[in-house]
């Protein structure tokens, strides 16, 4: 189960680089709608102070995410080495992980139908995150933790 799990992470975090990928790639039409936004929402804002809050919302958007998706990818190797406070870590992680794909989905979202490959596949790569979690909590994985921590 905890190979499962590992492999769920390990999906996720490759699920959250390409939506990197893709904002990155479209970071002009993000940056397009941001400014839009924000002189929607105050049409007296100076151009270039306008473009700065849109470039922190951006680049601040996409750090957060990746931040995140490091900090997963990294714990993944220590959980299947059978360190159970991995699982307590990336609990933690999740819930900053839903934080981040909350600024992704009201940053490089929009309201467009169809198919945006960036909010897409970050909330795709939350619910893979979670059910990993989920995984890493069931009672079979519990035990797997215990029989593979030293006896004093």
């Amino acid at each position: 189960m905890l190979r499962v799990a590992g492999g769920l992470w390990l999906l996720g975090v490759v699920t959250g680089a390409v939506s990197l990928v893709f904002a990155f790639l479209d970071r002009g039409a993000h940056l397009d709608d941001l400014r839009e936004t924000a002189l929607t929402l105050d049409s007296q804002l100076d151009a270039a102070r306008v473009d700065e809050v849109v470039s922190i919302a951006l680049w601040g958007t996409m750090g957060a995410f990746a931040l995140v998706l490091l900090v997963e990818a990294l714990l993944v190797e220590p959980l299947l080495r059978g360190q159970g406070w991995a699982r307590w870590v990336l609990l933690g992680t999740v819930v900053l992980n839903a934080g981040a794909v909350l600024l992704v989905l009201a940053f490089l979202g929009n309201d467009s139908p169809g198919f945006q490959p960036v909010p897409h596949l970050a909330v795709a790569q939350l619910l893979l995150a979670v059910v990993a979690l989920v995984l890493t909590l069931l009672p079979p994985a519990a035990r797997w933790f215990r029989e593979r921590r030293p006896r004093r």
